[in-house]
C-alpha cells in the first residue's frame, strides 16, 4: 500500500540560490545586503537565513564544548533562580527573602547600602540608600534568620566593601547549621566595583590581590562556595556591545585567575572559586549566543592554563539597560526575554529583576511575578530539560561564532595593551563603550531600535506605579541599637576579621583598618545607562508640567479628508508625538483648510501636525498650513516624507516634517522646547 500522505515530497527540494532568487525579486530592486542582512553594533553582519552549509568545524566544536562543560544535574534540577534584595531594613528583608525561599527562589543577593558599599559608619548620610542597611554581624543574622545557608545560596553585592562584606557573611554562616555543606557566594569583585563606580580603597592591583588572597581563606572555610565574581554588567549597562561584555568578562577573568593561582592556588580550583555575571539584554538569541560563547571561550583559556577541568560557572541577570521607567508593566515581557534566554543559554543561576526595579523598592507581588517567571519556565516549558538546546541551530551556532570570534579579538587587543586594569586606568575601554553608545542613541533617536511603551506605543495617561517609601530615620535607629562598640584589632587574616567581625567590628572599622583612608584609586568610572533614558527624560518634563497646569504639553491633529484617509498618518504622528510626552489632539477629520484652522484655534494648542494621504497632501497642505498659521499655529508638522516637495512646503509655513527614521528625541525636544518655555525644567 502506498503512503498517503506525501506532504513535501511532491514539491521540488529547496536550495539557498533558489531562496536568494525569490527573494531579490520580491525585493524589486532593494538592495538584498542593505534590506535582509543585519550589521550588528559588534561589526559582523547576520543574514537572513542560514543553512547546512553554513555549519563547519568551527560551529560543530561549541556544541561538543558545551556538552563537556554542563553539568547534566542541572538537566533535572534546573537552574537557580536567585532573587535581589534591596530593602533598607533588614528586618524587612528577612520577611522578603523568608517568602521568596517558600514560594520558589532557591537563593538570594543581598545588595548592601551605599553607605555599606563605600565602607562608611553607619552616621552617613548614606545609610539605607540604595541597598540593606547592613554594617554588622547583628545587622546580617536580623536578614538571614531562620533562613539556612546551607540549603540557600546567599550572594553579596557589596562594592568597594567586598572583604568586610564577605567576612561578615563567613561569620554568620560559620554559626550556622550544616556550614560545611554551605555554597555562598561573597562576589568579591574590585574590577567590577572600578569599572562601575571609578574608586577603590587602595591600588587596583593590590586590590584584586588582597581579594584573591582572602578568598584562598573562604574556599578553605567553604569549599562549595565561589569568592570571586566577574561582573559584565557594569560595561553592559554602559552600552558595550555584547562582544565587548565578552572580551571585559575574559580580561577579567584572567587577572582573577593569574591573582588565585599567584596564591598557589591550582588552576582548576581558581577557577571552581569564580562566578561569572553576565547581563542580558532583550535581544534572545544574541542573549543565547553570548552565554554559549563565554562558555566556549573560558574553556580555551582553562585549557591552555592546564586546567583539567573547564567548567564554568554563570550568573545571568536582567540588564538595567534594557528596563525602563515609563509603562513599567512590559518590563514583564523584557525580563521573560532574558531569562529565558539565559535558560536556554546555559547559565547556571538566573536573577530576574522585577518590573518596577528601577522605580523604587518592589514590593511581594513584583518579586512573585519574577520568580514565577522562572518557575514556568522551568517546571511548565521544562527549558531546562536539554544540555544546550541550541545546538545544532544553524543562525545561532553561526552567531555563537561571529560573536567569539569578536570578543576574543577584543580580549586579546586587552590583554595586548596591559589587562582590563590598565584600560580602564586609561579610559581607552570608556571611550570605546562609549562610541558604542553614542551609536545606540542615534538609532534610538530614528526609532530603528524601538523600545514598546517608550519610543512605540507610548501611554502617557498611565497610572504611576507607587513603590513603599521606608523610614529610613527607623531603620537608622534600629541599626544603631543592634551596633556594640569595638575597640580590638581586626587584623589581616580571615580568621581574625571573622573574630573581629563577632566582638562587634562593623564594615566601616574593617575597610578603615584594612585600606586606611589615602591609598585610594580614582578613575573615570563607566556610567550606567539605559536605552529609555532619553525618551524619559521628555516625558518627565511632560509630567511635571501636568502636575503644574493639570494637562499635558499638546499637539493639535489637524486631520485631513474622512477617517480612512488620514488615520494611518495620524496614529504614526500621534505615537511619534507621545513618546516624547506631547499628547496629540485629535479628531474624525476635516473637508478643507478653515475648518481645520478653526478647529485648531478652539483646541487652545499652539502646534500643530498635519495628517492625510500624499493625494490630499497634493492639493490641501500649503492652504492648511497658510490657514493654522493665520490662526495662531506657531509651529506646523507634516506626517509624511516631503520629497522633492520639501522647499514647497516649507514656503507655506510647515516648518517641520515627521516620517519614518526621523529623529524623534530631536525633534520632541524641540517641541517640548517650544510649548513649555521658562516652564519647562530640563
Amino acid at each position: 500500500m502506498s503512503d498517503p500522505l506525501k506532504l513535501a515530497s511532491e514539491f521540488p527540494s529547496a536550495d539557498y540560490a533558489s531562496w536568494r532568487k525569490l527573494a531579490e525579486e520580491a525585493l524589486k530592486g532593494a538592495p538584498f545586503e542593505k534590506k535582509l542582512v543585519t550589521n550588528t553594533l559588534d561589526g559582523f553582519a547576520v543574514q537572513p537565513i542560514y543553512t547546512s552549509d553554513d555549519q563547519d568545524d568551527a560551529t560543530r566544536l561549541i556544541h561538543e564544548v558545551l556538552n563537556a562543560t554542563v553539568e547534566p544535574r542541572e538537566t533535572v534540577t534546573g537552574w537557580d533562580i536567585r532573587q535581589l534584595h534591596t530593602h533598607p531594613d533588614p528586618k524587612a528583608t528577612n520577611a522578603a527573602i523568608l517568602e521568596d525561599l517558600e514560594n520558589g527562589a532557591t537563593s538570594v543577593t543581598l545588595k548592601l547600602d551605599a553607605a555599606a558599599r563605600n565602607g562608611r559608619e553607619i552616621s552617613s548620610a548614606e545609610v539605607g540608600v540604595d541597598g540593606i542597611a547592613i554594617h554588622c554581624l547583628a545587622d546580617l543574622d536580623a536578614a538571614l534568620e531562620d533562613v539556612y545557608t546551607n540549603l540557600a545560596t546567599i550572594g553579596l553585592d557589596a562594592g568597594a566593601a567586598g572583604v568586610p562584606a564577605a567576612v561578615l557573611l563567613a561569620a554568620h554562616i560559620a554559626n550556622s547549621e550544616g556550614a560545611d555543606e554551605a555554597a555562598p557566594a561573597f562576589n568579591m569583585d574590585p574590577i567590577g566595583t572600578l569599572a562601575a563606580t571609578g574608586n577603590l580603597p587602595c591600588g587596583a592591583q593590590d586590590a584584586v590581590d588582597h581579594a584573591a588572597n582572602v578568598a584562598v581563606e573562604l574556599i578553605d572555610l567553604f569549599p562549595l562556595a565561589t569568592a570571586i565574581s566577574v561582573n559584565g554588567a557594569p560595561y553592559y549597562n554602559a552600552g558595550a556591545t555584547d562582544g565587548q561584555e565578552l572580551a571585559c568578562l575574559l580580561a577579567s577573568g584572567v587577572t582573577y585567575l593569574r591573582a588565585l593561582t599567584n596564591t598557589g592556588m591550582a588552576v582548576d580550583q581558581a577557577a571552581g572559586a569564580m562566578v561569572f555575571n553576565v547581563a542580558i539584554g532583550t535581544d534572545f538569541f544574541a542573549g543565547i549566543a553570548k552565554l554559549r560563547a563565554l562558555r566556549m571561550m573560558w574553556s580555551r583559556i582553562l585549557s591552555a592554563s592546564g586546567a583539567e577541568d573547564a567548567t564554568i560557572t554563570i550568573n545571568a541577570v536582567s540588564a538595567e539597560m534594557a528596563m525602563t521607567k515609563v509603562d513599567p508593566w512590559v518590563n514583564m515581557l523584557r525580563t521573560t526575554v532574558t531569562s529565558f534566554a539565559a535558560g536556554l543559554g546555559g547559565a547556571d543561576s538566573v536573577t530576574c529583576l522585577p518590573y518596577d526595579h528601577l522605580i523604587g523598592l518592589p514590593d511581594g507581588f513584583a518579586r512573585r511575578i519574577a520568580r514565577n517567571t522562572q518557575l514556568i519556565l522551568q517546571e511548565e516549558s521544562n527549558v531546562h530539560r536539554v544540555i544546550d538546546p541550541a545546538g545544532g541551530s544553524w543562525f545561532i551556532e553561526n552567531l555563537t561564532k561571529e560573536l567569539a570570534k569578536t570578543a576574543w579579538s577584543k580580549f586579546q587587543s586587552l590583554e595586548k595593551s596591559g589587562g582590563i586594569l590598565s584600560a580602564l586606568a586609561n579610559g581607552s575601554l570608556k571611550t570605546e563603550i562609549e562610541t558604542i553608545r553614542n551609536a545606540r542613541e542615534k538609532r534610538l533617536s530614528t526609532r530603528r531600535d524601538p523600545l514598546t511603551g517608550v519610543s512605540e506605543f507610548p501611554n502617557i495617561t498611565e497610572a504611576k506605579v507607587e513603590c513603599e517609601t521606608p523610614d529610613l530615620e527607623a531603620i537608622v535607629a534600629d541599626a544603631k541599637c543592634r551596633q556594640t562598640k569595638f575597640d580590638g584589632t581586626v587584623g589581616t587574616t580571615l580568621a581574625s576579621m571573622i573574630e573581629a567581625a563577632r566582638n562587634g567590628a562593623t564594615i566601616g572599622h574593617m575597610f578603615t583598618d584594612l585600606y586606611g583612608t589615602s591609598a585610594s584609586t580614582r578613575i573615570g568610572a563607566l556610567p550606567a545607562h539605559r536605552l529609555a533614558e532619553s525618551y524619559e527624560a521628555l516625558r518627565k518634563r511632560s509630567d511635571a508640567h501636568k502636575a503644574k497646569t493639570g494637562t499635558f504639553p499638546q499637539v493639535f491633529l489637524a486631520n485631513l479628508g474622512k477617517v480612512a484617509q488620514h488615520t494611518a498618518r495620524a496614529s504614526f504622528a500621534r505615537n511619534f508625538f507621545e513618546a516624547g510626552g506631547v499628547e496629540a489632539i485629535s479628531n474624525n477629520g476635516f473637508a478643507d483648510a478653515d475648518g481645520v484652522a478653526n478647529a485648531f484655534a478652539e483646541s487652545g494648542a499652539k502646534i500643530a501636525v498635519i495628517c492625510g494621504s500624499d493625494k490630499q497632501y497634493a492639493e490641501m497642505a500649503t492652504d492648511v498650513a497658510k490657514a493654522l498659521k493665520s490662526k495662531g499655529a506657531s509651529l506646523v508638522y507634516l506626517a509624511g516624507n516631503p520629497g522633492d516637495a520639501r522647499s514647497d512646503y516649507e514656503a507655506s509655513g510647515i516648518d517641520e516634517f515627521v516620517f519614518v527614521g526621523a529623529d524623534v528625541l530631536g525633534i520632541c525636544g524641540t517641541a517640548l522646547d517650544h510649548l513649555l518655555g521658562a516652564q519647562g525644567e530640563k
